[in-house]
């Protein structure tokens, strides 16, 4: 990005980030965009973006009220940092416990290694950030909508770039949520 590219939010950033890397065809994942969804939901007016002081209570007040408006996605920002263990471990409870309300959380943190979880469609690219600091984001969606999202992508080889135990994280622990406790295993998800 240029000089006069800057942007000058964090709603900026993330969706320059969104048009040229999540919605771009990915050598990585055959041809497929790191986001397929990304394009149409920007498109539709279907994210919102919520640039807040605290990620934790931030997501907390954007988790209870995501049912009183009509976004598909809702991604809450932070440049305060939390640690990023912590970060993980209080959206796996979030997330236990949003599942009964039908939604889902996914953080991104700076601190989070795609390098060293080997997800080249995440790093791979020539995207630089308009801003110098770094923020974290916890993108808050619809479980079912996230579960039936994932199983198209599967049927279209998307996971195959995942590793299995990122596959097992990302994707089972959620579908997990959503049914109850289906123990699935990989070997008969791919099957």
């Amino acid at each position: 990005m240029g000089e006069e590219e800057k942007v000058t939010s964090i709603e900026e950033d993330i969706r320059s980030w969104s048009s040229e890397v999540l919605e771009v065809p990915n050598e990585h994942l055959d041809g497929l965009p790191a986001c397929p969804y990304a394009k149409a939901a920007w498109a539709k007016n279907k994210v919102s973006v919520a640039e807040v002081e605290n990620i934790y209570s931030g997501m907390a007040y954007e988790a209870d009220k995501f049912f009183d408006h009509d976004y598909d996605l809702v991604i809450v920002a932070s440049y305060n940092l939390p640690d990023s263990d912590d970060f993980w471990g209080v959206t796996e409870i979030l997330n236990d416990l949003y599942a009964k309300r039908d939604l889902h959380l996914m953080v991104f943190h700076p601190d989070y290694g795609a390098e060293e979880a080997d997800l080249d469609f995440l790093y791979d690219h020539e995207w630089e950030s308009g801003i110098d600091a770094e923020y974290c984001m916890v993108f808050i969606q619809r479980l079912s909508q996230v579960d039936e999202a994932s199983r198209s992508l599967q049927k279209l080889g998307y996971y195959k770039a995942f590793s299995r135990e990122d596959f097992e994280t990302l994707v089972l622990d959620r579908r997990r949520r959503l049914q109850n406790g289906d123990e699935t295993s990989l070997d008969e998800e791919e099957g």
